[in-house]
Formats: structure tokens, C-alpha cells, sequence
């Protein structure tokens, strides 16, 4: 249905008439924060990008120049999380996909870009070869002109060809080391990461939003009979325009059950499903890159109706600006520990994925709360948490944020007293944050979650109301901060 805010809410003003899912629209209400009844209220209307600030890098000292440093203009958006059906390495080949097809991706960045990079994410335990891409700027995503749908479109034409050499106009080709398709190892203990060469393409202005987020179109062709079979990830139908969850951040997929490679007109209809893909931009001004590596309670795909609209996805949504584009990786691993959750962040960091600021749980409640075990386990968990600080200083990543544990409604007194001392210390270790929600507590001991914000009454995860108005808040809030 459709609410007036009698307050401001998020990135909306007071008396704003708005649409969300309908757990925040009843969530919001039972706050007294909106009223279903929008007589008076003044329709909300997304404000235009603002314009990127010039970055000053270097200044003239009598006739010389003298260089400083300059944080990174690469920015990497991860909208899936490290957990896909539960596999985070090693997929039994008979589960992955033996599905023969082109798939195609519309993704949009955070700012103005002057190239990008794909990255691709194996979890299937066998080698993927042979996989083609292609992949091209485009002014518009909207979807009701199938023949526009994952082309590039530009001044008013759709270009189904490749780019002549020089032009932006067409399809570029996507090398991998130099090599015309990619190759990935099999993953048995680990999950493998390649990343592509620089894709020489900038972004062009959106011509059906304007002032709104430049977009790329992608295209991959494979074969699982010669190549090896494949993970793939589900993608809801909502996820295609903007809405409120995804503040815009629109992400299209494709799919056309043969070769739409080596002749790219050839038209793509809508798919429920893609390869693991995800971009790395390279901006013309200084970005951040948030990585999120958390169990089930920060990957939020079984938690959020668009399954990748977490706390994270939408709090570093409002933490951007085209002046400082702040970019989501989602290291979710959900039913998973730390000691996974933080693996899979290594890998991704170790392959090149340019994250600069890592938010990380060294505990979760995946990590059994055994009151036998329960000194060696939380013993284990400051040695984490510690090893995260050694890793992120000698990988220069300057912002290190811890994340607390939540209360856990199936704790008892001695349970709830070690996560509770637990927090107590992340917040002793000089040189890093920590990021706590007290609100989603009721503050006793041992702690129970509060009813409202608890997801399904699970006494473990975060509803979406949660998720809105409390975590993707605070994460912007801390994002904010940063300089």
C-alpha cells in the first residue's frame, strides 16, 4: 500500500507519500511514524544526483610539483553474498548448473566511471574455461524496449555490435590476463576469484533518469558440456527497477539459451538467475569499498523481500554521493561461522577485489555457544578479531570496524554474560570501531530481542523494519564519519 511519513524516515522528509514492502509500511505505523491515510501528503520525488567535486591530488611549490597519496578511485559492488544455497567452496559438480546459455547482466555504478573490470566467482568444485564476455556502457535500463535490454544504448541508438576500435559505441571485449576467455580453478578448499583487465569504456549520462546512475551491460556465454558446470545466484523480478529498498541500485539479468556472444543482437529476454559477476569501476574521484563479512544476520538474502536489499546494501547506498561514491561487497556467509566468513573475505581481498574498509564479526552465533566449550571459543574469538587487525594493517585497509554480537533469545544467563563480554572487549582495542544496535535488545539479562524487530519471532536475525530503520542507519551513520 502506500504511507505518509509523519516524520522523516531514511533519505525521506516528513509528510512525504511513499511506498515500501509491507513489513516496513507496518512496522512504520505501528511506530507512529506514518499514517496510511495520505491525505495531505506530497508525493516523494527523488532528488538529481549532485555533481562530483574536483579532487585536488597536487600542489605547486615554487615552480615544483609535490604528490601526495591518493586514496582509491576503484570501486567494487558485490550484490550477492559469499553463501549461495549454503555452498561457499567446494559445490558438488552434480549440483551446479549444466545449463547451456548466454546470460546477461545491467549493473549500475555509484558515480561517473572511466573503465571498469569484471570479477568472477567460482564455487563449483570443477575448472570453468572457455567463457566469453563481452560487456559496453548504455544510457538507459529501462525495461519495456526489449530490443534495448542488456545493449548498449547511446545517443538514442542501440548499438548490437562490437565497439569500432577508438568508439564506445558497441560491445567490448573482456580479456582475462591477456586471454581472450576465462579460466578458473576448480574450487575444492577455497572459493576462486578472477578478476579481468581494465575494460577501456566510460560511463555516458543516463538519458531515461536524468542525473541518475551511470549503468554497464555484460554479457557471458558458456558452455557447462566443454567449460564446467557453474553457481549461479537467483534474481528476484523487483530487483529490475528502482524501489525503495534498493535506493536505485538496480540489478537486470538475462538469459538466452545460446551463443548472444558472437553476435550480440541477437535479443535477451528477462532470467531468474546468473553467473557470480560482479563489477569493479574505476571512478574519477576517490571512493570507499565496504565489505561486510557477517553470518545470516548481515547476508539478509533470506531476511529482505529483493533477497540483496541487506542493511549493508542500503546503508552504503545512503552513505554515496557521485563526490564520494561508497561502494557494497557482500561477504554475508549465512549458517556459517567466523572463522568461513572471514576466509572468504581474505580471498577476496587477496585475488584484488579493492576493499578499503571492513566491517567483521570475529564472533557469531553460528560459532555454537556450548557452555562447556564456551571459554575456548570466545578465547578463539579475540585471537580473530586480533589476527584482523594484523591482516587489514599490512593489506592497507585504513578502516577497521568491529561488529558486535546480537542477543540470541535461546542464550541463558552464562551464555548471554560471554556475548556480553565479548562486546565489552571489541571496544577496548585502540585503532579500530565497533558498530553495535542496542535497540534491537529489551536490555535484560540474559538479553531477548526486542518483538518488532525480530524476524519471524527467531529470536536471531533482523526483520526488515530492523534492518531499514536501525542497522542500514547506523552503518551510515558510521560511514559518514569517515574521512
Amino acid at each position: 500500500m502506500t504511507i505518509r511519513l509523519l516524520c522523516a524516515y531514511s533519505i525521506y522528509p516528513a509528510n512525504a507519500v511513499v511506498v515500501f514492502d509491507a513489513g516496513t509500511e507496518a512496522g512504520l505505523i505501528a511506530a507512529k511514524m506514518a499514517s496510511a491515510d495520505v491525505t495531505g501528503g506530497t508525493p516523494y520525488v527523488p532528488p538529481a544526483a549532485i555533481s562530483a567535486k574536483p579532487i585536488t591530488v597536487s600542489i605547486d611549490i615554487e615552480g615544483r610539483t609535490k604528490r601526495y597519496a591518493m586514496s582509491s578511485t576503484k570501486g567494487a559492488q558485490k550484490w550477492f553474498g559469499s553463501a549461495i544455497a549454503g555452498i561457499t567452496y567446494g559445490g558438488l559438480v552434480a549440483n551446479a548448473s549444466a545449463y547451456r546459455a548466454t546470460y546477461g547482466l545491467t549493473l549500475v555504478a555509484e558515480a561517473p566511471f572511466y573503465a571498469f573490470q569484471l570479477v568472477y566467482v567460482n564455487l563449483a568444485n570443477n575448472a570453468i574455461t572457455g567463457m566469453r564476455f563481452i560487456a559496453g556502457v548504455t544510457e538507459t535500463t529501462v525495461t519495456t524496449v526489449t530490443a534495448n535490454n542488456c545493449k548498449p544504448v547511446i545517443g538514442g541508438v542501440t548499438y548490437g555490435v562490437m565497439a569500432p576500435a577508438g568508439s564506445i559505441l558497441g560491445f567490448f571485449p573482456v580479456t582475462w590476463g591477456g586471454q581472450a576467455t576465462l579460466s578458473a580453478s576448480p574450487s575444492v578448499t577455497t572459493s576462486q576469484v578472477v578478476i579481468s583487465d581494465v575494460i577501456p569504456a566510460g560511463s555516458v549520462p543516463r538519458v531515461d533518469v536524468p542525473g541518475g546512475y551511470p549503468a554497464v551491460v555484460i554479457r557471458a556465454d558458456h558452455d557447462p558440456a566443454t567449460g564446467g558446470r557453474f553457481t549461479f545466484v537467483n534474481t528476484p523480478a523487483s530487483m529490475r527497477t528502482p524501489n525503495a529498498a534498493n535506493r536505485g541500485r538496480i540489478v537486470q539479468t538475462f538469459q538466452y539459451g545460446a551463443d548472444a556472444v558472437t553476435n550480440p543482437n541477437i535479443n535477451m529476454p528477462f532470467s531468474g538467475e546468473t553467473h557470480l559477476i560482479f563489477p569493479i569501476f574505476h571512478y574519477l574521484v576517490p571512493s570507499l569499498t565496504v565489505g561486510i563479512a557477517i553470518d545470516s544476520t548481515g547476508q539478509n538474502d533470506a531476511l529482505v523481500a529483493d533477497v540483496f536489499t541487506s542493511w549493508g546494501y542500503r546503508g552504503c547506498a545512503d552513505a554515496s554521493s557521485p563526490a564520494r561514491p561508497v561502494n557494497y561487497v557482500n561477504l554475508g556467509c549465512s549458517g556459517k561461522g567466523s572463522p568461513e566468513f572471514w576466509a572468504r573475505t581474505v580471498e577476496m581481498i587477496l585475488a584484488g577485489v579493492p576493499i578499503n574498509t571492513v566491517l567483521y564479526a570475529p564472533a557469531s552465533v553460528n560459532d555454537d555457544y556450548t557452555i562447556a566449550t564456551l571459554p575456548r571459543k570466545f578465547a578463539e574469538h579475540r585471537a580473530r578479531a586480533l589476527e584482523a587487525i594484523r591482516f587489514c594493517e599490512e593489506h592497507n585497509i585504513k578502516n577497521l570496524c568491529f561488529l558486535k554480537l546480537l542477543p540470541c533469545n535461546g542464550n541463558n544467563t552464562v551464555q548471554d554474560g560471554y556475548r556480553t563480554a565479548f562486546n565489552a572487549w571489541l571496544d577496548t582495542i585502540p585503532g579500530v570501531s565497533t558498530l553495535t544496535f542496542p535497540e534491537l535488545g529489551n536490555g535484560a539479562v540474559p538479553e531477548r530481542w526486542v518483538s518488532t524487530m525480530n524476524f519471524n519471532d527467531d529470536g536471531l536475525h533482523p526483520n526488515n523494519f530492523a534492518i531499514e530503520t536501525v542497522k542500514a542507519r547506523r552503518l551510515t551513520n558510521y560511514l559518514n564519519s569517515l574521512v
